[in-house]
């Protein structure tokens, strides 16, 4: 980390944060262009190395991107997604939102941090029940039954905020002892969420009810133009080669607002309100699993 860059974050009360390791290099990078031309007044990024090459390290540095490593902190720190509890911990701000890596910004996102402010958290569904994506062993870990999830949306943890008041800080200290433990973080079929199901199941326990923005407005997941006034496009790296080597190339140069292609195979006919609500509806009421009865347990590369 560069000493500009350093100082820069430390002092700021506001961090975006995000992590990468090696196969989602090029994703990272473009995010923080798309941050750079969509949202020109972001608060300063943090990058969680969680085992990237050289190549994106050098460009980070290039650009003063400030970086900390994540340490092996328990023995299955890189699977299940444990690593990002870890890093929502250790973030030295009190204000923060976290992107992955595979995610473009569409528009600025200055809300974001007004409904921190009011509310101390920012989160959004994925419109799965819990029932589909929290394991018996996390709500045994979490200290719930299983009948608790009935009826409770799972939270989306690829675009997530907190104010670390002392209410929000107690919830994450606790969803990391909870990770620490892997038999309660890891899947055991495989429409089980890591990350997403202990902190959907503590967010519920301690503060319902919640308030839950758009969950595709911010978490829009077919295409940019999912819908009007989107704001976040999470591409997971199906986004077009042109639109990633753009974003690239304005890490820290600032440009027009870049309005994205749709992706490949898809049109921008199909972007309208239909497309978009059959598709919610197939998420919240299909029974559907999917073809890869693999379980996920994190690890890219």
């Amino acid at each position: 980390m560069t000493k500009r860059a350093s100082e820069a974050m430390m002092s700021s009360d506001r961090l975006i944060i995000t992590a990468a390791s090696k196969a989602f290099g090029p994703s990272l990078l473009g995010l923080l262009g798309s941050l750079t031309l969509n949202w020109p007044q972001h608060p300063p990024v943090l990058v969680y190395d969680l085992g990237l090459d050289e190549t994106t390290l050098s460009t980070l540095r290039e650009h003063n991107i400030s970086v900390k490593k994540v340490p092996p902190f328990c023995p299955h720190w890189r699977k299940h997604y444990t690593w990002k509890i870890w890093c929502w911990n250790n973030v030295p701000a009190q204000q923060f939102l976290w992107l992955d890596a595979g995610i473009a910004v569409l528009n600025p996102l200055d809300e974001v941090f007004a409904t921190l402010t009011q509310t101390g958290y920012f989160v959004i569904p994925t419109y799965h029940l819990l029932t589909e994506n929290a394991s018996l062993a996390a709500c045994q870990c979490c200290g719930l039954s299983p009948e608790f999830r009935n009826g409770r949306m799972t939270l989306a943890a690829g675009v997530i905020g907190f104010d670390k008041g002392e209410r929000i800080t107690s919830i994450l200290k606790e969803a990391l002892v909870v990770a620490l433990n892997e038999n309660c973080i890891k899947a055991t079929e495989p429409m089980h969420r890591h990350d997403q199901a202990i902190i959907s199941l503590l967010m519920h326990k301690y503060l319902e009810p919640l308030v839950l923005s758009d969950g595709i407005v911010y978490g829009g997941w077919i295409s940019p133009h999912q819908t009007p006034g989107q704001k976040i496009w999470v591409h997971r790296r199906s986004i077009r080669k042109e639109d990633l080597n753009h974003f690239i190339g304005h890490i820290s140069t600032q440009g027009d607002p870049y309005d994205l292609l749709e992706p490949p195979g898809r049109s921008r006919e199909i972007r309208a309100w239909p497309y978009t609500f059959i598709n919610f509806l197939r998420k919240v009421l299909s029974s559907h699993k999917p073809n890869d009865t693999s379980i996920n347990d994190g690890v890219k590369d």
